[in-house]
C-alpha cells in the first residue's frame, strides 16, 4: 500500500513538472514569436521608408499586423504591441499613423527633404 502511495506521488510529481514545463516553453514561444513580427514589420516599412530617401517615393502592399508607423526629429519607428524598433534616418519628418491589422497600401515620399507617409 505504502509502496502504491509512493508510486502515484511521484507520477503526479512528473505530470506536474511535465505540464510547468510545458507552460514555460509556451510562454517563451509567444514572446520570441511577437519579437520576430515586430522585427519583420520594420524591417519591410523602414525598406520603403529608406527606398523613398533615396528615390522620392515607394510604394508598398503589405499585410501588417495592428500597429503605429511614426517619424518625429529624424527618428523612424514601427510599434506593435508593446515593442518598438527604431532609427535615424537623414530626413525631417513628423507624422504618426496608427495601422489597424490587414492588407495596406503605404506611400512613402519626400517633400522639401521632409518624409511623408499615407496609408490605405
Amino acid at each position: 500500500m505504502m509502496v502504491e502511495l509512493i508510486e502515484y506521488a511521484i507520477a503526479l510529481m512528473a505530470s506536474a513538472l511535465l505540464v510547468g514545463g510545458s507552460v514555460a516553453v509556451y510562454n517563451s514561444f509567444i514572446s520570441y514569436e511577437a519579437e520576430l513580427q515586430l522585427r519583420g514589420t520594420f524591417s519591410v516599412v523602414a525598406g520603403g521608408a529608406d527606398s523613398a530617401l533615396l528615390n522620392g517615393s515607394a510604394k508598398l502592399t503589405v499585410p501588417l499586423p495592428e500597429s503605429t508607423i511614426g517619424c518625429e526629429a529624424g527618428t523612424f519607428y514601427v510599434s506593435v504591441g508593446s515593442g518598438t524598433i527604431s532609427q535615424s534616418i537623414a530626413a525631417g519628418c513628423d507624422f504618426q499613423t496608427r495601422v489597424s491589422a490587414g492588407t495596406h497600401l503605404l506611400t512613402f515620399s519626400t517633400s522639401s527633404g521632409n518624409l511623408e507617409l499615407v496609408v490605405k
